[in-house]
């Protein structure tokens, strides 16, 4: 039996005989990556899986040293095999399969992965303080900042300070504005700013508008690291919380249709959990540096 498991920056999930799970267990900046693990295996009950296969948020497109996480399931779960995987790439196959395209993972975070004939590219997926452009919590701090700055006498959003009313209220109960709760906070405001910008509310449109321009730039980007031609077609999917609004979806297409007309707009076919096993078992000696195994 395997284990599936996607660690995102706003929870887990696991996928083993057959079924998924939830952790309210997530990835933050003060933590490393093999301490979450640890934290969710704790959670897990006690059984064997010969392999599991790690999708895993904040690698930056980087995958490192198998070695510590290859130890750490071998103690939790004996496993024999372990694949160390970019959750972008994970999502990348989840949605389109190893079809040429782009997929654009919208959560907390941005990454994006294009793949064309076998080769790969990876694109932002930096974590929100050199990075990640038009992602939840980039959307929610603007909306947020925008806001307290029109409290504060600095800017005139007034339809944002109404729209953000509640998120407004938590702020203000902040013990520490910097830290984890505040990040949190900013996330989940994300949904809100998207929500009055479907309703028209002025301000929440032009962060909105500007979100889905920074995307889109980023599938392109992402997409022109692969060398295609310039009459290709690639498949271009949407995967995360905010790929939930419609009306952002349209956004994004829209914008992305006007910088490449012959991208072609599918629904994903799957997930990150689905993704991650058909990937690693793909590529069984690597995709450096986006896939590696550990092997006892």
């Amino acid at each position: 039996m395997d284990l599936v498991l996607d660690l995102g920056q706003s929870g887990a999930r696991v996928r083993y005989a057959e079924a998924d799970y939830s952790f309210n267990l997530s990835k933050n900046s003060n933590e490393p990556v093999i301490d979450t693990l640890q934290r969710i295996f704790e959670e897990i009950p006690k059984q064997e899986f010969e392999s599991i296969f790690l999708s895993l948020t904040g690698l930056q497109g980087v995958v490192p040293d198998t070695t510590p996480y290859g130890n750490l399931c071998s103690e939790f779960f004996k496993a024999k095999t372990v694949a160390v995987i970019d959750d972008g790439l994970a999502a990348y196959c989840g949605a389109i399969g190893l079809e040429n395209g782009v997929v654009l993972t919208l959560g907390s975070g941005v990454v994006a992965i294009a793949g064309r004939n076998g080769s790969f590219a990876h694109c932002d997926g930096k974590g929100p303080i050199f990075g990640d452009y038009g992602g939840g919590f980039w959307i929610g701090q603007m909306g947020l900042s925008k806001a307290i700055a029109t409290l504060d006498g600095r800017d005139d959003a007034h339809d944002l300070v109404e729209l953000l009313a509640s998120e407004l209220d938590s702020y203000r109960a902040l013990e520490n504005s910097t830290g984890t709760e505040a990040t949190s906070l900013c996330i989940s405001a994300a949904k809100g700013v998207l929500l009055g910008a479907a309703k028209n509310i002025a301000s929440a449109e032009v962060i909105a508008e500007q979100a889905a321009e920074k995307l889109s730039t980023t599938v392109i980007s992402a997409w022109s690291k692969t060398q295609p031609t310039k009459d290709e077609s690639p498949l271009i999917s949407f995967l995360g919380g905010l790929s939930q609004s419609q009306y952002f979806v349209e956004l994004l297409r829209r914008d992305i249709s006007r910088k490449m007309p012959t991208a072609k707009f599918i629904n994903p076919a799957g997930n990150h959990l689905d993704g991650a096993p058909i990937i690693a078992k793909a590529f069984p000696d690597g995709l450096k540096p986006l896939l590696d195994w550990w092997r006892a």
